[in-house]
Parts: structure tokens; sequence; C-alpha cells
């Protein structure tokens, strides 16, 4: 029996073997002071238990990407060139990029979404932006947000347009959205990535390794700029006017012809010449060991890149297209036979978008000359080994009967359309 300490008169000592007395002689940490207690309610949490041991912070494992800087791609000037094209002229259509591996082509997606323009973000739940009161007036909108525009209060605020790659094991409700059983009634609706990625890039790495049912998918969406869901008696319609971008190498698999067909500019992505590649690979161990510093020998010069996107945007519904020279497009295509109507307009379409970031509201022969391969190469079949191997020939089989097209006699506009009284 061990001898306790000295107790007030009239008390008598615990014996040895009382809980309290065994916590008193343990070595363990000393008991929390009530002092510490922040309110009554923190006191009755201890009194019962209900407050866990704190634990250290641990470290989440986040990391902020820098991508490499557009502006500091080396050569590649076909690939740069249909880029571009399609983020001055965002409903143009998909951008192909056809190459082997280590071209390049991944890190030039990434580098896209640095000069797009700001994108309006709505502070919405239902997606109300500005542009839809533009188009279809108050109604277009919901009630609230047809209150805050009578207001002068905003219904969007600018957002910096965002990255988005599409994983191969994508399920089609997270690309498409669903109702989320959590919300109750009536059930809310969750986003999918198609929705998500509106006015923003999506990118899909190696065409080949994507289930067909996802590539149409999105193909679809993007070419339609809008999608609807259907689930269990429900329905949404999300935008979905992403500036979709995808990578294939035709000797890892083969795209189909319809899946090709839906693209609106193939770019070649070919192998470096020596000089180029030592150039890069400065730039490359210079970004690797300083992302962020060497991202900034760029910001002043991608900050101008981004305002020319925004003018020509700007300009782009302005531009116009000679009849003769829509003859002359319809007539190369005709000649190389091919017979989808998505050719010429991917290439008229992308020529207008050549003018516009040069300036111009009138599209030129140069205009044409300048995309035509980018538009009208790799249609009407498969991308195979055997197709890739021929594109020089198919290139030159282009310019050839753009120039035969070219140096007809002008076409006579179509008579005008007599409006009845």
């Amino acid at each position: 029996m061990s001898h306790p300490e000295a107790v007030p008169e009239g008390w008598e000592p615990l014996p040895d073997d009382h809980p309290l007395t065994r916590r008193a002689a343990s070595s363990g940490p000393e008991p929390e002071l009530i002092t510490s207690v922040r309110s009554l309610q923190d006191l009755i949490d201890r009194a019962l238990g209900r407050v866990a041991e704190p634990t250290a912070q641990e470290d989440a494992g986040l990391a902020e990407v820098v991508p490499f800087p557009f502006l500091a791609l080396v050569g590649q000037r076909e690939m740069r060139l249909a880029l571009l094209l399609a983020v001055v002229h965002p409903g143009l259509g998909g951008v192909l990029l056809v190459g082997p591996p280590g071209t390049g082509k991944s890190a030039a997606a990434r580098g896209v979404a640095d000069i797009l323009p700001p994108v309006p973000r709505s502070l919405c739940y239902y997606g109300c932006l500005p542009e839809d009161i533009v188009r279809g007036g108050l109604e277009a909108v919901c009630s609230d947000c047809a209150r805050k525009y009578q207001a002068g209060q905003p219904l969007a605020v600018e957002d910096r347009a965002r990255f988005i790659e599409l994983s191969p094991t994508v399920s089609l409700d997270a690309l498409l959205g669903a109702a989320d059983p959590k919300a109750g009634s009536p059930p809310r609706w969750r986003k999918g990535l198609l929705a998500q990625a509106d006015r923003h890039v999506l990118y899909l790495d190696e065409l080949g390794r994507y289930p067909a049912v996802v590539v149409d998918t999105v193909l679809e969406a993007v070419q339609q700029g809008h999608y609807t869901v259907h689930r269990g008696g429900l329905a949404a319609t999300y935008r979905s006017r992403a500036l979709l971008i995808a990578s294939a190498d035709p000797e890892h698999a083969t795209v189909p012809r319809r899946t090709l067909e839906r693209f609106a500019l193939r770019a070649r992505v070919t192998r470096l010449s020596p000089a180029e590649r030592q150039t890069l690979y400065h730039r490359l161990r210079a970004w690797h060991a300083a992302p962020a510093d060497f991202a900034a020998q760029y910001t002043a010069e991608t900050q101008a890149l981004r305002q020319e996107v925004r003018a020509a945007r700007e300009l782009l519904p302005l531009v116009r297209v000679d009849d003769d020279l829509v003859a002359r497009a319809v007539a190369t295509v005709q000649g190389l036979g091919i017979g989808s109507a998505r050719a010429e307009y991917a290439w008229l379409e992308a020529a207008r978008a050549h003018a516009a970031a040069a300036g111009r509201v009138h599209v030129t022969a140069d205009d044409l000359e300048a995309t035509a391969a980018l538009a009208l190469r790799f249609r009407g079949r498969a991308l195979t080994p055997a197709a890739a191997a021929e594109a020089d020939a198919e290139d030159e089989r282009i310019r050839a009967a753009w120039e035969a097209a070219r140096a007809q006699k002008p076409v006579p506009p179509p008579p005008a359309e007599e409006v009845a009284p």
C-alpha cells in the first residue's frame, strides 16, 4: 500500500486500486486544463468525449502546373496555325494533330488555354449569360437573372480559360452529367465534363485509346454547340462550345473515316530538325528547372497575342467570302473527289479565320491557299499508316486542284432570289 499525500480533515484517502489513484500515479501526459475551454458547449463536448484528438496537418499533394508556353514552341508551323485558327474561330470545329509521339502535340494543346481570352462564367445555377438576353430577350433567362439584369447587376464574371483533358475511362454520366440522387426533390443536375468545358479547351490524347461512343458523343456535342441529357423522364440541355483538340498517331491506332470526317482541321506534326531540337532542349531544360520563371519570359507576348485573338474574334462576323471564291473552293473539293459538304465549309471558315487574324474583312485566294491542306487532307478515308505515308502526295494533289480551279475564268454569281411583293 502506498503512502498517500495528506488529505483534509474528515476526508478518507483513496485506496490504491481506485481509478483516480491509478491515473494520478501513471506516467502519461498531464490532463487537459479547463482553462483552455472556449465555451460552455466546448466544455460539454469535452466532458462527453466528443472532441477528437488534434492531428497534424497533412500534405494534400496538390501542385500548381505551369504549362509550357505556347509561344515557346519550336517549329511546327502548321500545328500552330491550325490551333490559332481554331482559337480565332470558336465555331470552326475540332482540330486533329496527327503525328508520332514526342513531337509536342500535348504541349501545344495545353498551351492554347493561355492564349484564349477570358471566358464568361455564369453566376446562376441555370447557367444564364448576358448573350442569352441579347439573342432572346429577358424570356431567355430565369426570373432571378431577369431581375438582376433589370437592376443592373452582373449575370456573369470573366474567368480564365481552362485546359480539360478527357480520360479514356470516362463514363457517359461523368461526360454528359446526370441528376444528383442526393439533392432530394426536385433533383438538381450535376454538370458533366462536356458542359464544364464550354468555351474552354477540351483535349483527347491519342484518339485510339477512347471508346467509339465517347468520341462520337464529344464530336456531336461540340459540333452542335449543345447537348441534351435524358435520365428517368427528366431532361437538361447544356452548352458545349469547347475548343476541341485531339491527337492521333496512325502507327498506334487507326482513326475511322466517320471520326476523321468530323474534325474541321487536320494538322501534320513532324519531327523537328537537329537545329530545332537543340533550341527545344535548352527551352525545356529552363522550363523544367523553373517553370514559373520560364513562363514569365513570355508573359508580355502572350498577353499581346491574347488581345490580338480577341480583336480577331470581334472582326470575324464581318469577314466575307466572295461568291467567286466560294465557287472555286467547291470546284476544288469536287475535283478531289470529296463528297462531304463538310470539306468546303471547314475550308471556307478556316479561310475566314485566317483573314480575321490578319485584320481583313475580305477573304483572298491566299487565305484559301494557306488553309487548303489543313481542311482537305485525309478526307474520305480512314487515317492509317499508309494514308499518313502518302500525306505529301495528297498535299500536292490538293495544291494542284486548287491551282486549277484558281486559273479558271471567274464564275458569275448566282441570280438573286426574287422576293414576293
